[in-house]
């Protein structure tokens, strides 16, 4: 594995943590059973989020920087 895609996996990994963290408080927020949902399954709890995105901005814009940099590392 080459330096920089290292440590564009490194990045890519601290934002989806940051973002799955975010995503548990947003889904507990909602509701225990939503959050319990969004701890085991976070793909699920991100659907679930889906109609308050507005609202909720947090756990979809730091997927997102997670999935950019993830996609990137794998080019290098």
């Amino acid at each position: 594995m080459a330096p920089m895609a290292a440590i564009l996996t490194v990045f890519a990994l601290t934002f989806a943590a940051i973002s799955w963290l975010s995503l548990l408080r947003a889904c507990f927020r909602q509701g225990t059973v939503t959050g319990l949902l969004a701890f085991f399954l976070p793909p699920l709890g991100l659907l679930l989020l889906l109609p308050r995105w507005e609202e909720e901005a947090e756990p979809f814009a730091t997927a997102a920087a997670a999935l950019v940099f993830i996609s990137i590392a794998g080019i290098f």
